[in-house]
């Protein structure tokens, strides 16, 4: 499959970023301009999402994903960053293709994802009337019943699209997205499964997945890791906490190149 993917800089080190759930390369604009400062910064929208092909929704596929990006980019390695499902991507693959990275960034997820807790955004965007939407000021007044945060709101309606006849739908493919979480969105160990190049686990402190609670865990699997807690962010880190965010990526990048 390939994916749509957006670019930015020119020079420095290859970053990948792999977005979360419901979102998309769009999702991660502020941030990857502000990375591309310093790095080649690649945002592929995640297959089901965005503007890429719809198709089977698994931990593998998305792994196998990242390799076919690499080698359709002739990227030999590169730093890889993942939120959320994202997150579960990029750990599969640092399992499976160790030799494709130079460190491993995981952004608010744990090694034991559960996606199900992610039901009930699923149930809210179903919950919109979109025959009634006539500007996305509508869907995001019925979003508003069910989602308080204005800023998680906003990151669900970049998935909303105008279609030509003036009618509005959901780009990503929910159905299949939804049956993910339930069927395929758990993310079950081998003991053997390990990463042993550098990895970076960032958590938002106010986020329910509560990722330092799996420190034990994160450090069988990736024993040269490092964990950092922005206590003001959600989970939606590089978006409600973007300049800090910033900063722990690039020190972490840089003090990796530098040894």
């Amino acid at each position: 499959m390939k994916l749509n993917i957006r670019k930015y800089g020119a020079d420095g080190p290859a970053v990948v970023i792999l977005h979360g759930l419901l979102g998309s390369s769009q999702n991660w604009h502020s941030a990857a301009t502000k990375l591309s400062k310093q790095f080649q910064i690649l945002v592929p929208d995640q297959r089901n999402h965005g503007d890429s092909p719809h198709g089977t929704h698994t931990i593998e596929r998305l792994s196998e994903d990242v390799l076919n990006l690499l080698n359709q980019q002739n990227i030999d390695k590169t730093f890889l960053i993942g939120h959320s499902m994202g997150g579960v991507a990029a750990m599969s693959f640092a399992f499976k293709k160790p030799q494709r990275l130079e460190g491993l960034i995981v952004v608010d997820i744990a090694p034991v994802a559960q996606l199900e807790r992610m039901n009930w955004i699923f149930e809210a965007l179903a919950a919109v009337d979109l025959s009634a939407v006539k500007r996305r000021r509508h869907a995001e007044k019925q979003l508003a019943e069910n989602i308080q945060n204005p800023l998680v709101r906003q990151f669900l309606l970049q998935n909303l699209k105008r279609q030509e006849d003036g009618t509005y739908a959901w780009r990503c493919n929910l159905p299949e997205l939804h049956d993910f979480i339930w069927k395929d969105g758990r993310f079950d160990l081998k003991e053997s499964d390990k990463y042993e190049g550098p990895t970076l686990f960032i958590g938002g402190g106010r986020s329910e997945h509560r990722i330092a609670e799996k420190e034990e865990l994160i450090a069988r699997h990736f024993p040269n890791y490092q964990l950092t807690m922005i206590p003001n962010a959600g989970h939606w880190v590089h978006f409600e906490a973007t300049e800090e965010f910033i900063t722990i990526v690039t020190d972490f990048i840089f003090s990796k190149l530098n040894t």
